[in-house]
């Protein structure tokens, strides 16, 4: 085994774990918090000191703002996510400037 062969043993299994975080972080984010702030857990929390503390603080996961786009399953106040944003100036039924027609054509 040739050490162009030992490094590719390594870098493609490596990569191809990199790219199955980031997917599953980015399909699966309250999961990736739930991870995330388990390590930080274990790493001693905040009050941990030198790079663990620095790392811990890193990993605690930011608090978000509650609404509609956070995903949240509590009812924040937010019906729907329409009541975030400022597209409803309060014209009805003479249409929006924001409106568009859709048209659908059968090809022959």
């Amino acid at each position: 085994m040739t050490l162009y062969h030992a490094f590719e043993s390594l870098l493609v299994p490596l990569i191809v774990v990199a790219c199955a975080v980031h997917v599953a972080a980015r399909y699966m984010p309250r999961t990736r918090e739930r991870v995330k702030a388990g390590l930080a857990a274990s790493l001693g929390g905040a009050s941990a000191q030198g790079w663990r503390g620095w790392l811990a603080r890193r990993m605690t996961p930011r608090e978000a703002a509650a609404g509609c786009a956070t995903g949240c399953d509590t009812n924040s106040g937010c019906g729907t996510c329409g009541s975030n944003t400022s597209a409803s100036t309060g014209n009805s039924g003479s249409g929006s400037a924001n409106e568009q027609v859709i048209t659908f054509v059968r090809k022959s």
